[in-house]
């Protein structure tokens, strides 16, 4: 007998409103590796509210430019395709992110900003890693606990409390505690989320593996790993905590970064999250 029905769960996972037409498309061109900025441009336009916040975020002081930007296609050159997809799919996931989830010790707000500081820090990652980063891993690394939001309204005080005895007395990690007790973790869930919106598999494998990037085989998996700890870590500084985060050896090894390095990801990251707080509304 399940404490949770899985296939509860994975109703209510593929019950979640999909992400809007034109964003999809967009996901679906960049992730191909071949299209051009006029390409996506001719979809930008078909959507007026993501024209007007990629022009606005084009022309803001993160873009760091004193040149006017007035067309779509001028703003998908200066904030390149990654962060547009980013953009527009943050655009459709922030009421979700945003909302109190007191099941997982997340107040209002918190998760949309852990989501933002790892998308961040997956673009920062370009900079310290040898390997090539894909595209959309920022993407995948801002949807990769979209998993807790189902997740969450399944968790009543008595399950959470077997969870809790699961981790103190029984040793096991959060994911493990959800897995053997639930059938099934929060990151698979995001997993199931990511195919409803119809994501690419790379952006669903990010999602699904994030705390075990090795199962995913995928360099995406690793650097949604990355950028996962890299947010926990610049929260933690936030907050004023001192916490050890160690990145696993062979994540270092598969995106060629070396380990000391990390500190100076998450300071491009923290410096970057700074920059972009008003604008996303964060705080």
């Amino acid at each position: 007998m399940y404490l949770i029905n899985p296939d509860e769960l994975i109703d209510r996972a593929e019950s979640l409103q999909p992400i809007p037409a034109s964003t999809a498309r967009l996901i679906s061109l960049i992730n191909k590796g071949d299209c051009d900025v006029d390409e996506i441009a001719n979809v930008i336009a078909l959507d007026q509210a993501l024209t007007l916040r990629l022009l606005r975020d084009a022309n803001s002081a993160f873009s760091a430019s004193y040149l006017t930007i007035s067309t779509v296609g001028e703003a998908v050159s200066r904030l390149g395709t990654a962060r547009v997809v980013s953009l527009a799919l943050s655009s459709h996931a922030k009421p979700l992110l945003h909302q109190r989830l007191p099941e997982y010790d997340l107040a209002e707000g918190q998760l949309w900003r852990h989501s933002v500081l790892a998308s961040l820090a997956a673009d920062a990652a370009v900079r310290f890693c040898r390997t090539e980063i894909p595209p959309a891993s920022s993407t995948a690394a801002l949807l990769h606990d979209i998993g807790k939001l189902v997740m969450a309204q399944f968790l009543k005080p008595q399950i959470l409390e077997l969870l809790q005895r699961a981790k103190t007395e029984g040793g096991l990690s959060p994911l493990e505690a959800e897995a053997t007790l639930l059938q099934v973790n929060h990151a698979e869930l995001g997993g199931l989320i990511g195919r409803r919106w119809k994501l690419p598999d790379n952006i669903v494998l990010g999602i699904m593996h994030h705390h075990a990037p090795a199962e995913g085989a995928d360099v995406i998996c690793d650097v949604v790993y990355l950028a996962n700890l890299a947010a926990k870590k610049i929260e933690a500084g936030l907050s004023g905590k001192q916490l050890d985060f160690k990145v696993d050896a062979g994540v270092a090894q598969r995106l060629g970064t070396d380990i000391r390095q990390f500190p100076d990801l998450c300071n491009q990251g923290a410096q970057m999250f700074q920059k972009v707080a008003a604008l996303y509304g964060v705080k």
